[in-house]
């Protein structure tokens, strides 16, 4: 793994910034447990925050945007994303997704995805996204997912499980 990737990896804070423009060498996929934490204040988000900046590249899964827009959705239903902040986030999820690369859904992505699931219990969302990884060959997959984190280092992936607690 390249050197300034390396370096992210040792704790340090975190600076927020919209940009999605890197100087770093390393291609990273989020999936959207953890970037949902990019636009919530919660657990892991120092940690996402850093890694989203270290990489030269960003890279999410053709439905990642709509799985972070139900995760921020059912937090405004739920009363713990207020209407305003919902709004912020939602604009702000929006512009970053528009910036990163996008992984298209397509046969070889399914064959991983498939592949994720006979490896361990995955949802087919989260194999999608452990599929994506794969195919499109990321230096590093991160996600708050304990059982889809354990999947994706089964097959080889190098992962990073953002800690929730």
């Amino acid at each position: 793994m390249v050197k300034k990737a390396q370096a992210a990896y040792a704790p340090q804070a975190a600076i927020a910034t919209r940009s999605v423009a890197r100087d770093g060498e390393a291609r990273l996929m989020f999936d959207a447990s953890a970037l949902t934490k990019r636009y919530a204040s919660e657990a892991g988000r120092d940690r996402v925050l850093m890694l989203f900046e270290a990489a030269s590249e960003l890279l999410v899964a053709a439905h990642c945007k709509t799985e972070v827009a139900s995760a921020l959705l059912r937090r405004r239903r739920d009363g713990s994303l207020p209407a305003p902040e919902f709004d912020r986030a939602w604009a702000a999820a929006q512009r970053d997704v528009a910036d990163m690369t996008l992984v298209p859904l397509d046969a070889h992505v399914e064959r991983f995805a498939f592949a994720a699931m006979e490896q361990g219990p995955l949802h087919g969302m989260d194999a999608l996204h452990v599929g994506s990884a794969l195919a499109s060959r990321v230096d590093l997959f991160v996600t708050a997912d304990r059982r889809q984190a354990q999947v994706a280092r089964g097959m080889g992936l190098a992962t990073e499980l953002i800690d929730s607690e």
